[in-house]
């Protein structure tokens, strides 16, 4: 008797398969609706405030400081806008959000804090010159 409780338990198991119906599709898997925006952070240092552009240190991979010039004339006149400010949520440190569509620089997102009395914020000392003319695209190492 129990032989045959336990084949039927074990058939009835194996049938529940055939009235199976066919999963949805999965809301992770988005087929064409991929975007081709990516983006990386990292967290700043210090923002030093120049005649035509902001020089930004920044953490390489937490074991180095590196250096970046982004024009100011992408925050007033470029269409997109390839800067932006964002306001810094309190109790978080400052960081820069670098968007790439395509796999090419797209935008570069500075999250800090407005006021210029924060200590992200600094001024060039005299004499510091970068050139950023006809700059289009933003080389960062990561």
């Amino acid at each position: 008797m129990k032989k045959i409780i336990m084949v039927l338990l074990a058939a009835l198991c194996f049938a529940t398969g055939l009235f199976a119906q066919e999963a949805a599709k999965p809301i992770w898997d988005h087929g064409d609706n991929v975007s081709d925006l990516s983006y990386r952070n990292v967290n700043i240092f210090r923002i030093l405030d120049q005649a035509d552009s902001y020089i930004v240190y920044y953490e390489k991979q937490s074991l180095d400081i590196g250096q970046v010039a982004i024009p100011k004339s992408w925050f007033k006149t470029t269409s997109p806008k390839k800067l932006d400010f964002r306001n810094k949520p309190a109790g978080m440190g400052s960081y820069m959000t670098v968007l790439y569509k395509g796999g090419e620089f797209y935008k570069v997102l500075l999250t800090v804090n407005p006021s210029r009395l924060d200590s992200v914020w600094g001024v060039a000392p005299n004499g510091t010159k970068v050139d950023v003319s006809n700059t289009e695209s933003l080389d960062i190492q990561f």
